[in-house]
C-alpha cells in the first residue's frame, strides 16, 4: 500500500496536468483583407477601444475589432515597423526604418502631429514607459533614443552593446529588451537611463519577441536563430528550460490566467506551451497559420490571436499585391 500511495502521489499530478494541458483549442476565423504591398512589421492592440493597429510597409492599417473592418490608413509611411501609444499625451508614434524617423499622431483623431529625425539609427520596436512618461525608441546602431512624448523632443540616449529587437516596460522603473546583435536579453534601468543586467542567451540565439511572467520572475525569449523558446530567470538570467518552436521565430504572448505562452513563427505554425509551474513546461499543443505570419498580437478580452501576413507570387519570393492581411483566430477552452 506504501508503493502504490507512492505511485499515485507522483501520477496524480501528472494526470491533472495533462488534462489541464488539453483545454484550449484554436480555430482559425476569418481573414480581414488589407490593400498595399511590401512588407510588415509589428501590430499593436489597444483592448480598450477595440483597435488593431498593423504596420505595412509604407503604412499601417488601423482595424476595428468589433466589425473586423479597417476604418483608416495611416499613409505616407517609409518602412514603417512598430507602433506604440502614449496614453498620457493622447499620442500615437510610428517608427521608420527607411528614413530614420519616428511620426507622431493626435491618438484620438489619428492626425499628423510631427516627424522626429533620430539620426542615422534605423528605430525599429519602440516601448512607452508610464514610469518615467518617455517613448524608448530602439535603434539598429546600437542605442535606444529617448523621446519625451510631451514635446516631441529626443532628451537623451543608452547604449545598448548590441542591435536590438523587442522590448516592453514594466512600468515600475524597468524595460526589458532583446539583443538580437549579441544573444542577450537586458534590463534597463529608466532612473539611471542605463542597462543594469545582461542575460546570456546560447551562442547564434538571435532573440527577437520576448515575455515575462513578473509573478513568477520568469522571461520566455524567442530565439530565432536556434528555433527554441528560452526560460529564463529575471533577477538572475539563469537558463531554467529551453523548447524547439517553429522556424523564422518572432511573436510571443503569455497569458498568465490560462498559463500559455503562444509563440509564432513565420514558417507559418504558432507552438503553445503550457506553464505546470514557475520551473516545469510542456508543449501543449500546436496549430497552423499562414506562411509568414510571424507577427501576433493577442487580445485577452475577445479571446482572439491576430497574424498578419500575405501570399506570394506561385514559383517566386515576391509578395502578391492586395494580398496582405490579418488573420484571426479564436480560442476556445473545453
Amino acid at each position: 500500500m506504501k508503493n502504490l500511495s507512492r505511485i499515485l502521489t507522483i501520477i496524480c499530478p501528472i494526470l491533472f496536468s495533462f488534462s489541464a494541458i488539453a483545454q484550449s483549442n484554436f480555430s482559425f476565423q476569418k481573414k480581414i483583407s488589407l490593400k498595399g504591398s511590401g512588407g510588415w512589421d509589428y501590430m499593436l492592440l489597444d483592448s480598450q477601444k477595440s483597435r488593431l493597429f498593423v504596420s505595412h510597409d509604407d503604412r499601417v492599417h488601423v482595424i476595428d475589432l468589433n466589425s473586423y473592418k479597417e476604418t483608416k490608413t495611416i499613409k505616407n509611411l517609409h518602412g514603417a515597423h512598430h507602433i506604440e501609444i502614449a496614453p498620457t499625451f493622447n499620442k500615437l508614434f510610428i517608427s521608420n526604418g527607411d528614413n530614420n524617423t519616428v511620426t507622431v499622431y493626435n491618438y484620438s483623431s489619428l492626425d499628423s502631429i510631427t516627424t522626429i529625425a533620430v539620426g542615422n539609427e534605423n528605430p525599429d520596436p519602440m516601448c512607452y514607459d508610464d514610469f518615467s512618461k518617455k517613448l524608448y525608441v530602439f535603434c539598429d546602431n546600437n542605442k535606444s533614443v529617448i523621446i519625451d512624448p510631451k514635446n516631441n523632443k529626443i532628451t537623451g540616449s543608452i547604449a545598448l552593446g548590441g542591435a536590438p529587437d523587442f522590448a516592453f516596460s514594466n512600468h515600475k522603473g524597468f524595460i526589458y529588451n532583446n539583443l538580437e546583435g549579441s544573444d542577450e536579453t537586458i534590463i534597463i534601468d529608466v532612473k539611471q537611463q542605463k542597462v543594469i543586467k545582461r542575460f546570456p542567451l546560447p551562442k547564434g540565439a538571435a532573440p527577437t519577441g520576448l515575455a515575462l511572467d513578473d509573478q513568477n520572475k520568469r522571461l520566455f525569449a524567442i530565439c530565432r536563430g536556434i528555433n527554441k523558446m528560452v526560460v529564463l530567470d529575471s533577477e538572475k538570467g539563469t537558463m531554467i528550460m529551453q523548447f524547439p518552436i517553429g522556424g523564422n521565430d518572432d511573436g510571443i504572448h503569455f497569458d498568465k490566467d490560462r498559463k500559455l505562452i503562444f509563440c509564432s513563427a513565420g514558417a507559418g505554425k504558432v507552438i503553445v506551451i503550457k506553464q505546470l509551474s514557475k520551473d516545469n513546461y510542456v508543449v501543449s499543443k500546436q496549430f497552423n497559420t499562414h506562411f509568414g505570419a510571424k507577427t501576433m498580437e493577442y487580445n485577452k478580452s475577445k479571446n482572439e490571436l491576430y497574424f498578419s501576413a500575405a501570399d506570394r507570387v506561385k514559383n517566386s519570393d515576391k509578395l502578391s499585391p492586395d494580398n496582405f492581411g490579418v488573420y484571426v483566430f479564436k480560442i476556445t477552452d473545453k
